[in-house]
C-alpha cells in the first residue's frame, strides 16, 4: 500500500495503471464542510433555537450523536425525524479540495476514472451535483442493493474493473479510511493507495458520528 498525505499526490503513483478508482467523503472534499452544511439548513429550519448550529457542532466535535442530544436538550426530539430529512436531502455547500478537479481532468485523459462511495443515495447524488462530479462514472454501494453492499464488500469494485474492462491489477484505489476502504481491494488484487487526510473523519482511525 502506498500512503499519501496530499491528494494531488496521486498522479506520482500512476505507472502501469489503467484505471484509477477514488473514494468521494473526505477522499475529494472534506466531509466535515457536509456536515457544517447540514447543520447550517437544519438551523435554518429552527431559527426559534438561535443557537442551535453551535450546539450540533460542539456535539458533532465530541462525537455524539448531534442531532439527538441538542434536540433532545430542547425538547424536541419529536421533530428529529424532520431535521434528518432536512440534513440527508439538503443541496450542500461543499466544494472539492484545491487543484482536485485539474488532477482528474488530467488523469482522465489517459485513464479510466471512478468513483466508488458509501452512503444514503440522495445524499450521495446532491454531493457529486453540488461538487460537479455527475461527469465521472460512480458507483453508489447502497444502490447495489442496501447498506450490505458497502465497504468492504467487494461487489462494486468487481463492477467497476467490469465496466472499465480492465484487469485488477491495473486498477488503483484511492480512500481515507484505513479500516475499510482497502479489504475489498486488497481481497481482489487491485492496488492501494492509502489518504492520510489530516482534515479527514477517520484520521487516527477515529470515526466521528455521522448520519450516512
Amino acid at each position: 500500500m502506498i500512503e499519501i498525505d496530499k491528494i494531488l499526490d496521486v498522479e506520482q503513483h500512476l505507472d502501469g495503471i489503467e484505471a484509477v478508482i477514488f473514494d468521494l467523503d473526505d477522499t475529494l472534499y472534506s466531509e466535515r464542510d457536509y456536515v457544517k452544511s447540514g447543520y447550517h439548513v437544519i438551523a435554518d429550519a429552527f431559527a426559534e433555537i438561535p443557537t442551535i448550529f453551535d450546539e450540533l457542532w460542539e456535539e458533532f466535535k465530541r462525537n455524539e450523536p448531534a442531532i439527538d442530544v441538542v434536540f433532545e436538550r430542547h425538547n424536541i426530539l419529536s421533530r428529529k425525524d424532520e431535521a434528518l430529512r432536512i440534513y440527508r436531502y439538503q443541496k450542500p455547500n461543499i466544494s472539492l479540495y484545491p487543484g482536485v478537479r485539474e488532477m482528474l481532468d488530467r488523469i482522465a485523459r489517459t485513464k479510466k476514472l471512478g468513483i466508488i462511495t458509501d452512503g444514503r443515495p440522495e445524499g450521495q447524488h446532491a454531493k457529486l451535483e453540488a461538487l460537479g462530479l455527475t461527469d465521472i462514472p460512480c458507483i453508489i454501494t447502497d444502490e447495489l442493493g442496501g447498506v450490505q453492499f458497502r465497504k468492504p464488500c467487494e461487489k462494486a469494485f468487481f463492477l467497476m474493473c467490469k465496466q472499465f474492462n480492465v484487469k485488477y491489477g491495473k486498477s488503483v484505489y484511492i480512500g481515507d479510511n484505513i479500516n475499510k476502504d482497502f479489504i475489498a481491494s486488497d481481497k481482489l488484487g487491485i492496488n492501494d493507495i492509502y489518504f492520510c487526510n489530516a482534515d479527514g473523519l477517520y484520521y487516527s482511525n477515529k470515526q466521528l458520528q455521522l448520519d450516512r
